[in-house]
């Protein structure tokens, strides 16, 4: 009976301190509204309450509430549904965010400027269904967090809040927004200032703390860090976040070339041909550089004509992407512009206008390890002395950012292959060499067999046995073709035993690999063991070996 008597005490106390609010109270209804949220299938999984901070839409609400949603709306004072468009700040520890609402107008709330002191009077404002309600609530305790923002607990209260209602004092301003504690009946509320500071910058794109919302991060007003975040945002894997985010860019800066190349090229991935050109063509018409909107507009016609097979898409050509990119250049000789000029010449096979372009760049303009090693590129395709090749390609490595990194690798490589075919095995050994180390190892099983066969010309027979045995290792399907090589190698230098193991490895991969027979054969004959020796080789026969009869007839 006396508990009885309590709970209707209590919620006596609890009506009466509603009735006795102040009139400035109940104005904060108009900041609050209902937060719905729903996952990729539509299904709500989340229903709170938040407040407006500001007239273009800034709110504060709960995070947990949106940190896995597809979708987030709000129902403001008057009923209308306004989607949640981004995510400006965020803290996982406090559970508040402060997102953009997409509203022509909100009723902002006046947000208090200081702490409410303990035993003070709050009261707690909720709204459902177009209805409001108000609670009092006194604070128990507010408890000091970064220095200068409360964290409140407040006495026992029988009645259960919406997470996200805001506390409101006597002037009607925004003290604390409402957390109910998991582990009592007690009810807590983060301190409204805090929430105003929350702010993601654009290197937080890919924080994991953002990851499973598909809300994204509001763009910043800078341009330069805009475009960066949208460059970070290709790396995330949600592909229709990153599609957003160039959308964004494109609203925002709705002048500059980036955005509608950015989107054009994006479309590429999708096979979007004609979605590509008229992001290009808007470029085009609305762009404030007009020359960069024609020679981005090359590149993403370049881009789709190298890398896609495609052919059903005949508006664009070679022809296309030179007319582009020579219009871009006319309109502002900038070096850049020729450079993409040069580079459609070389794709439509006009090798010595393209090669005079470069070396015109690399002279003067952009003397840059790329254009280096596209005019030796030009020259190789001109069929020029290699001596001339070489000096373009140590032209191009002289000019890479020293220390060398894997960047430049591939130069090295090209490098190697030229010595190597100008029998400068050495020279091709040391490049081989540095290749292998800015690779960190991971070099590709051939890249070993050609060093291998350097080592073997100027005699470095153990260093090529340990190349050929890598690229067996790693070598994949064409493991035997290396296998055969080691046994034939091991057998040359008179490694007759590895050279039998070596050769029944690769019978193990390939059964019916007659080098592998013959190579065995030849090295059981070193080891005195003939019978063995000549059933290799008649089973080299029986494959159509046309060797193995003369060795039948030489070890008989």
């Amino acid at each position: 009976m006396k508990r009885i008597l309590s709970t209707i005490l209590i919620s006596l106390l609890c009506l009466c301190g509603a009735m006795a609010q102040p009139s400035a109270v109940k104005n904060v209804a108009k900041s609050v509204f209902a937060l719905k949220a729903y996952d990729a299938e539509g299904k709500q999984i989340a229903s709170t309450n938040g407040v407006f901070l500001s007239a273009d839409g800034t709110a504060a609400c709960p995070w947990s509430a949106v940190c896995e949603a597809a979708r987030v709306e709000v129902v403001d004072n008057n009923g209308k549904t306004y989607p949640v468009t981004y995510i400006l700040g965020a803290s996982e520890l406090y559970d508040v965010c402060r997102v953009h609402v997409d509203i022509p107008k909100a009723v902002a709330a006046v947000t208090a400027t200081d702490a409410a002191p303990k035993g003070s009077k709050l009261w707690l404002v909720e709204t459902a269904d177009k209805r409001t309600q108000t609670t009092q609530y006194e604070v128990d305790k507010a408890e000091t967090f970064m220095d200068k923002y409360a964290y409140y607990v407040f006495d026992y209260n029988n009645h259960k809040p919406v997470q996200g209602s805001v506390f409101v004092n006597e002037k009607g301003q925004v003290v604390g927004l409402m957390q109910q504690s998991a582990r009592s009946l007690y009810a807590n509320a983060v301190d409204v200032r805090f929430v105003s500071t929350l702010a993601a910058s654009h290197l937080d794109i890919n924080n994991s703390l953002y990851a499973k919302t598909a809300l994204r991060l509001s763009l910043p007003t800078d341009k330069q860090n805009a475009l960066l975040m949208v460059m970070l945002a290709a790396e995330c894997k949600d592909k229709a976040k990153y599609e957003g985010y160039i959308a964004d860019y494109i609203k925002q800066f709705p002048k500059e070339v980036d955005g509608y190349a950015t989107s054009a090229l994006q479309k590429l991935t999708n096979n979007d041909w004609q979605g590509a050109d008229t992001d290009m063509q808007t470029a085009l018409k609305v762009a404030t550089d007009k020359a960069e909107a024609h020679s981005e507009y090359a590149r993403v016609i370049y881009q789709k004509l190298i890398y896609s097979a495609d052919t059903t898409f005949t508006a664009w050509t070679f022809q296309r992407a030179l007319a582009e990119a020579e219009k871009a250049y006319s309109l502002n000789p900038q070096p850049q512009y020729l450079h993409r000029v040069a580079q459609i010449k070389f794709s439509m096979g006009d090798y010595s206008d393209a090669c005079e372009k470069f070396l015109s760049l690399a002279k003067k303009d952009m003397p840059t390890s790329e254009v280096y090693f596209e005019a030796a590129q030009c020259k190789t395709q001109l069929g020029a002395p290699k001596a001339e090749v070489l000096a373009l390609v140590d032209s191009c490595l002289a000019v890479a950012p020293r220390p060398l990194t894997n960047l430049s690798a591939p130069y090295v490589l090209v490098r190697a292959q030229l010595y190597e075919q100008m029998e400068e095995y050495r020279k091709a050994i040391a490049d081989y060499n540095t290749y292998d180390t800015l690779m960190y190892g991971r070099a590709t099983a051939a890249v070993y067999y050609a060093r291998h066969k350097c080592e073997v010309a100027v005699h470095q027979y153990k260093q090529a046995l340990d190349d050929l045995a890598h690229a067996a290792y790693i070598g994949g399907a064409d493991a035997p073709l290396y296998l055969a090589e080691l046994a034939a190698l091991q057998l040359r230098v008179n490694m007759n035993e590895e050279a039998v193991k070596t050769s029944d490895l690769c019978l193990q991969l390939t059964p019916d690999n007659s080098d592998a027979y013959i190579i065995k054969g030849l090295a059981l004959v070193q080891l005195k063991r003939k019978a063995e020796a000549l059933s290799c080789f008649e089973k080299a026969k029986e494959l159509g070996d046309d060797r193995a009869e003369g060795y039948i007839k030489k070890y008989k």
